[in-house]
């Protein structure tokens, strides 16, 4: 569970609501129609720069942050990779591994040994694999890019909202009360579009990228084990080969660094 998105939306809820009621405004007619601007603006943009398939994947990824992981943790495929290693040095190689892991991580470590076993070069089985990698990675980007895009152009509908709202502002300056319904539509539209981008939209494709950045080092974690294991390596220095690597990609991604290769880790 994703402590820090809990909590950073709870925040961002009290002072957004703490905001609008000291302001006192978002709370009449006026501004619902500025609230149709930015939100149903945003949605029209999205639909003719998105495609249906990208917004539905966009919005699985954003499900997903609010739900627990099915991906292993590192420490747990460390485990499971070592049994792997073991059962293979027992029982005659990677071969042995052909029906296990079936179900592991949504069974990426079985379709990687079955590449090992099939192509039967180190190689060859990290260029099979690193492909399904990268091309997950590529996908998650473009699932975050729909909220960096959702981001970016909420500000501007909110500043399509203010134009429109000081446009009647303007044409009813005789009447206070027509101009202040006005000014309501100008200044919550600004106020949503500002809001939705920074409190919500920006921060969502941070999270899915953080998000992709983890599983991409489960996965490659798991790769480097079957290479170790294609190579026959010993279940002691797989494990040590995995621990330094994980070590390593974790310390990474708190730093806030982009994923690394696949094959970062093979000299490790």
């Amino acid at each position: 569970m994703n402590i820090s998105l809990w909590i950073g939306l709870v925040a961002a809820a009290f002072l957004v609501r703490w905001g609008v009621a000291r302001a006192g405004y978002l709370n009449g007619s006026a501004d619902v129609e500025g609230i149709i601007v930015v939100l149903g603006g945003l949605a029209s943009a999205l639909l003719i720069n998105c495609s249906f398939g990208q917004l539905f994947a966009a919005a699985r990824s954003c499900a997903k942050l609010f739900l627990p992981s099915s991906l292993p943790a590192p420490e747990d495929a460390i485990v499971e990779v070592i049994r792997l290693a073991r059962k293979a040095h027992k029982e005659g190689g990677v071969l042995s591994l052909q029906d296990d892991a079936r179900e592991f991580a949504g069974g990426f470590l079985h379709r990687a040994i079955v590449a090992a076993i099939a192509s039967g070069e180190v190689d060859e089985t990290r260029r099979i694999v690193e492909a399904e990698i990268r091309q997950l990675r590529v996908s998650r980007q473009e699932e975050a890019n729909v909220f960096r895009t959702a981001g970016t152009l909420s500000p501007m509908f909110g500043l399509l909202g203010t134009l429109l709202g000081m446009v009647k502002v303007l044409g009813s300056m005789s009447d206070p009360v027509k101009a202040g319904a006005a000014m309501a539509i100008a200044l919550s539209s600004a106020f949503l579009g500002i809001a939705l981008s920074n409190f919500l939209c920006i921060p969502l494709a941070g999270q899915i990228r953080l998000a992709s950045m983890k599983e991409t080092m489960i996965y490659e974690l798991m790769l480097e084990g079957v290479l170790d294991i294609a190579s026959g390596k010993a279940p002691y220095v797989v494990e040590l080969h995995l621990s330094a690597y994980a070590r390593d990609r974790r310390a990474q991604i708190e730093a806030g660094g982009a994923a690394a290769p696949a094959g970062a880790g093979a000299q490790a």
